[in-house]
């Protein structure tokens, strides 16, 4: 994929996972205020990460090792065009595509194959492919927000009757997904990308359930009037003031106990009790030269952290 094909302010292949609340790494309230925010014009586009770059460079390397592996013809894997579902609001930046002649195979976890919820398939036809590149630990089947539902929901812009999940998990573990076109999948498409896309249009929020969301819908905070809640708001006000107590005491008396197993560590780094292995690490910062009169040279130097790191041993 050469960077992102799409356009900002309509859903995408790539949204698909928080449109069904699978995402992870934002909320879909922030992802629709992006999208809300780009179809007024503004650039909501971040610079690419380090780790975003490099799985970037290593897409077409683990399309063509995949496709090897399995056998499949006619690899493309630098596609520079978006592709459009025929009828939905739906766009998607396809990372590669690939053809399989009656191609049979079976789970080899060996080799990297998996089928998950089959034992055996018969591929034939354009299939779509989507890489991932994950320093998570490897999971079968993988969960839906890496790539899951964006590959299916590619499947279905393309019309294809199969895809090809590629998970290179912790930089070496190479894994396979082969998916079939699930047909109770497009009706539940449909639903999500229409409420979306008219989300979008109409700049419908969904209800925020954590306060980042709230904050994003209210941003404005520009009406100086009193306002007098509904009485019922008050138990819940007076519910969280509670709460918040409850929460002060308890992180006093985990810091109190914290520092009681410090006092027993003393200036050892790790200790064993019971089932536990804990840990008292120091940082180290280097040496550094003057710069100004306020900003004088300082020698190696370390630091003991302010806080313990507790392990459960793994029965």
């Amino acid at each position: 994929m050469v960077n992102k094909l799409t356009r900002d302010d309509v859903p995408s292949s790539s949204g698909v996972c928080y449109m069904f609340d699978e995402g992870r790494f934002m909320s879909k309230t922030k992802l629709l205020n992006n999208q809300i925010k780009a179809k007024h014009g503004i650039n909501t586009r971040t610079p690419q990460t380090n780790r975003q770059r490099t799985g970037d460079v290593l897409e077409p390397v683990l399309i063509t090792e995949a496709c090897n592996r399995l056998g499949l013809i006619n690899v493309q894997n630098d596609i520079t065009e978006k592709v459009v579902h025929p009828f939905l609001p739906l766009q998607a930046s396809l990372d590669g595509l690939a053809e399989a002649d009656n191609l049979v195979l079976k789970n080899d976890h060996e080799n990297g194959i998996y089928l998950p919820s089959m034992t055996k398939v018969c591929l034939n036809g354009i299939g779509v492919i989507e890489v991932k590149c994950s320093s998570d630990y490897p999971s079968d089947p993988p969960p839906l927000w890496l790539g899951v539902l964006q590959l299916q929901s590619s499947m279905e812009i393309m019309d294809a009757d199969w895809g090809l999940l590629i998970v290179l998990f912790q930089s070496t573990d190479l894994r396979m997904y082969i998916y079939k076109r699930n047909p109770e999948f497009a009706g539940q498409l449909k639903e999500k990308v229409e409420d979306w896309n008219r989300r979008i249009i109409e700049e419908d929020y969904f209800e925020p359930v954590i306060s980042a969301d709230a904050s994003i819908i209210y941003d404005r905070g520009d009406q100086e009037e009193e306002l007098i809640l509904p009485a019922e708001i008050g138990d819940l006000v007076e519910e969280l003031d509670n709460t918040k107590q409850l929460i002060k005491k308890l992180e006093e008396t985990a810091d109190n106990m914290q520092a009681l197993i410090m006092s027993h560590m003393g200036n050892h780094s790790k200790a064993r009790v019971n089932d536990f292995t804990v840990e008292w690490k120091s940082r180290t910062y280097k040496a550094t030269e003057e710069v100004t009169k306020t900003a004088p040279a300082k020698p190696e130097r370390s630091v003991r952290n302010k806080s313990i790191t507790i392990k459960r041993a793994i029965s």
